[in-house]
């Protein structure tokens, strides 16, 4: 176990009694359900931060592992010239941590002001199909989001039990990731040193 000196410890005591108090987003709406074959998501709220900030933690894919700790791993992957960019991520899920699985998503990213489209690609992917739309402007509070997935998995999931279990890890994890967008996006930038 790492030991810190006495020194650290106070100054961190310090920054947490200076620090604004955490807030946890404002959540207007989180709806998952399966409906017409899909696992359907949609997700509205207002983000505590500007919205070139949360754009810029959005758009910095190598990062999406330390948002939510269900993406094991997340990169851009090399594509032709002029050919959409493309997104590799492997992400591990468990539903009440008695299935676990792995699912790899290859996507083609579509980046334009304030909106982000993800679509897998379902021959190198986990997934028949998968469309997830994030929308981002400024609001009175900072950012309001909206951000809808539609995803059908390759793997089967039981109808009765493992649905309703997937539909809850979905809900909790889309909150979780937005969450961490919110309190990386409030971050203030490190000045350049140089």
């Amino acid at each position: 176990m790492a030991r810190f000196p006495g020194s650290c410890i106070a100054a961190l005591a310090v920054l947490t009694a200076l620090a604004p108090p955490a807030r946890a987003i404002d959540v207007e709406t989180i709806d998952v359900r399966y409906e017409s074959g899909l696992y359907k998501v949609r997700f509205v709220a207002e983000l505590e931060a500007t919205p070139d900030a949360v754009a810029k933690v959005l758009k910095d894919y190598a990062n999406y592992p330390s948002l939510d700790p269900r993406i094991e791993e997340s990169h851009v992957v090399a594509s032709a010239p002029g050919a959409p960019t493309r997104l590799y991520t492997r992400l591990r899920g468990c539903l009440n941590r008695l299935f676990c699985r792995s699912m790899v998503r290859v996507e083609t990213l579509q980046e334009a002001e304030g909106e982000l489209v993800a679509t897998a690609i379902p021959s190198l992917s986990d997934v028949v199909s998968s469309v997830a739309h994030t929308e981002w402007q400024a609001s009175e509070k900072g950012t309001h989001v909206t951000y809808t997935l539609a995803l059908d998995p390759k793997f089967w999931v039981p109808a009765f039990y493992a649905r309703r279990a997937m539909i809850e890890t979905m809900r909790t994890g889309t909150v979780a990731m937005f969450t961490s967008v919110e309190r990386v996006a409030r971050v203030p930038p490190v000045a350049d040193a140089g």
